[in-house]
């Protein structure tokens, strides 16, 4: 027998997922003399500040340097020997990140909500397991729970996309090296964004998109007016795609192959970046052991005020079903 599942921890408030709506509630509550804790996989603070806002900002924002030195002979200043030292670009953007992890962990520390480290999953009503990134189990059991898991990148079931080992906005913050020919599959915020920035950074661009626009949800003359800026920035755009096969792995050689329009569609590129939408982080986590419905798309359902389908238990963030808001890169 078990003997965390039928002694777990008991507190007021037990968090899944240390995301914006789950780490504010956590150090607020905890302020308020509350119990809680919070229990974080990987990234301390979520997406934002780890891999998404505030990292994807960081490069575009050297990416927009990097654009100003290449247009300098315009200012009579010589750009002679400029080159792009992407390693250096990136540990700029792990700088400001370690950064941002202390700062959080300063929080967890004076709001006294208990961060635990591990791998979440419910074992029951209001009742969570677990498994410790240090090795061992914990089991909590709280008054409310609120799950703040979050979304990632989708890939969609394109014959050879996944085999490609495609870029998404984790591994494209991460390069080290400057792609010679990125192909961005999804124009939609984050590959616009990364589009442009790699394009400053030098890279030949490819932006492919399914739609007949750019940034389809916005008004016609936002998208004019950004597609007359992308292509003013050397970017080669695609619209009206379908792609039906990728071939190769990204990192040496890429092609996607499908249809244009009534036109064959045949594009070639040593990366291939994927900024298709995003997906919700619910599979695994034991939601049908807590009495949590997720829609066919696999977020959680929630009504006004967030509640879900269980008494007790909450969901916040990009895993809940809701229209997406804004430009942030989300995990």
């Amino acid at each position: 027998m078990n003997t965390s599942l039928s002694n777990p921890e008991e507190y007021d408030l037990v968090i899944l997922g240390s995301g914006a709506g789950g780490k504010l509630l956590a150090w607020d509550s905890a302020q308020k003399g509350q119990r809680v804790v919070v229990i974080e996989r990987k990234y301390v603070g979520g997406a934002c500040p780890n891999i998404a806002c505030l990292p994807s900002k960081n490069i575009i924002h050297s990416a927009k340097v990097a654009s100003l030195f290449f247009r300098s002979e315009e200012f009579g200043i010589s750009k002679d020997n400029v080159r792009i030292a992407m390693g250096a670009v990136r540990e700029r953007k792990r700088k400001m990140v370690e950064k941002l992890v202390e700062i959080h962990l300063d929080h967890y520390r004076q709001s006294g909500a208990e961060l635990v480290m591990g791998t979440g999953r419910f074992v029951g009503p209001k009742t969570i397991e677990a498994e410790l990134n240090e090795s061992g189990m914990r089991t909590f059991r709280g008054k409310n729970v609120v799950i703040n898991t979050g979304s990632r990148a989708m890939l969609d079931p394109i014959p050879g996309l996944a085999e490609s080992q495609p870029l998404t906005h984790i591994e494209a913050l991460e390069l080290d090296q400057l792609p010679r020919h990125l192909l961005v599959l999804g124009a939609g915020y984050v590959g616009l964004e990364l589009a442009e920035a790699f394009r400053r950074f030098g890279a030949e661009v490819i932006l492919i998109d399914r739609n007949s626009r750019l940034a389809h949800d916005e008004d016609e003359d936002v998208s004019q007016g950004l597609e007359e800026i992308f292509r003013d920035e050397g970017i080669h755009i695609v619209t009206n795609a379908k792609v039906t096969q990728v071939e190769g792995q990204s990192g040496g050689w890429v092609r996607l192959i499908g249809t244009c329009g009534e036109a064959e569609l045949n594009l070639e590129g040593t990366h291939l970046l994927v900024a298709g939408g995003r997906t919700p982080n619910t599979n695994g986590i034991g939601l049908d052991k807590a009495g949590v419905e997720t829609t066919e798309r696999g977020h959680v359902k929630v009504n006004e005020r967030l509640q879900t389908t269980a008494e007790g238990v909450w969901a916040v963030g990009g895993l809940r079903r809701q229209p997406a808001l804004h430009a942030h890169l989300r995990q």
